[in-house]
């Protein structure tokens, strides 16, 4: 209810701003990490609603000390949008979607983003943490005389379980310290095999019919044999459709059983790597106070760390390590390691 109220007021001030008719940063973003963990977060709603393959954004140059809109038309760009800096110009490219944004500071500790495209808007607040910003609440959306398309996007189910896995692989692309080729295609779903019925015909070839008295009573005789026989055949073929109806019912269950375990066997193994995966290491202290102090004076030296997730856990032993991930294969953890260049890193088991 708190969450849904904060949402709720931000998008009603969102509205007094876009009504001045203003864009860029109201508030300087003290920390650059801060700047570039904000743009990062718009950019991942960004894509969900307007997909980059399909979308021509046009947006004003960010001013030299925005490093928010700086981190913002970066990002488009690497996640293949075509941008357009309008420049503040009219009769720009027409078919480009205009996008505005707003970061102001309404509070001390809490920073406030407001995004529009063409006319939809977007809102969400930050709260100003020890270890940088962390959003208060979900987005705040205003989808009046939206698109069927974009309204479908925007009340789309949420990721699977391995989302969280995956989004960090995205940053870390998205950051510039891991390949696009790292990333591992998610696994095709299994088809369950078809079941064709085997073909029962039943005939009895009657013989011709005898010229005498006697060969037409024999015939007689063999066509009331054969009627007998015949009748009693269609029984059979009648308990052998009920046989088939009830096998193909069986089947088909079994069928159902067979896929609702293999969706389960997926769902463990899906679990059971969230549960473990793999993890950059950067250093260890012997307090927690001081290796937080070591991200954010890492994330201030190199800016684009700040889209990676930071973990500090402590150890039997008192030790606290700078981590970051987790990520689904050891391969991609290296990868992330290669990207980091200078900076000292190991790969480790989560």
């Amino acid at each position: 209810m708190r969450a849904a109220s904060i949402a709720a007021v931000a998008l009603l001030l969102a509205g007094c701003a876009w009504n001045s008719g203003h864009h860029g940063s109201y508030a300087t973003v003290a920390a650059p990490s801060d700047a570039q963990a904000m743009a990062t977060d718009s950019l991942a709603e960004l894509v969900k609603l307007y997909p980059p393959a399909i979308s021509r954004v046009a947006i004003d140059p960010a001013a030299n000390d925005d490093g928010f809109g700086s981190a913002l038309a970066d990002g488009l760009r690497r996640r293949g949008y075509a941008v357009v800096e309008a420049s503040g110009k009219r009769g720009g490219d027409a078919t480009a979607l205009p996008l505005r944004y707003v970061v102001d500071q309404p509070t001390p500790g809490f920073y406030r983003v407001m995004l529009t495209v063409a006319g939809q808007s977007l809102t969400r607040g930050y709260t100003i943490g020890e270890a940088g910003v962390a959003p208060s609440a979900g987005w705040a959306l205003n989808l009046s005389g939206a698109s069927p398309e974009l309204v479908e996007r925007a009340t789309r189910p949420d990721l699977p379980p391995d989302a969280q896995q995956v989004q960090a692989e995205l940053a870390a692309v998205d950051a510039g310290v891991a390949p696009q080729a790292a990333l591992v295609p998610a696994a095709a779903p299994l088809r369950a095999s078809g079941y064709r019925e085997p073909s029962n015909v039943v005939s009895v070839p009657v013989p011709p019919s005898a010229p005498s008295y006697t060969a037409q009573r024999a015939v007689d005789a063999r066509d009331a044999e054969i009627a007998d026989a015949d009748a009693r055949v269609r029984q059979m073929a009648a308990k052998v459709a009920e046989y088939q109806e009830a096998d193909t019912a069986v089947r088909t269950m079994s069928a159902k059983v067979a896929k609702m375990q293999g969706e389960l066997a997926r769902a463990k193994a899906r679990r059971s790597a969230a549960a473990a995966g793999w993890r950059v290491q950067f250093a260890a202290f012997r307090t927690d106070r001081v290796a937080r102090q070591y991200w954010r004076t890492l994330t201030t030296k190199r800016p684009s760390l700040a889209a990676l997730t930071p973990r500090f856990p402590r150890s039997s032993k008192g030790v606290t390590f700078v981590q970051a991930g987790p990520y689904r294969t050891v391969a991609f953890a290296r990868a992330v390691c290669g990207g980091l260049k200078a900076t000292a890193c190991i790969v480790v088991k989560a």
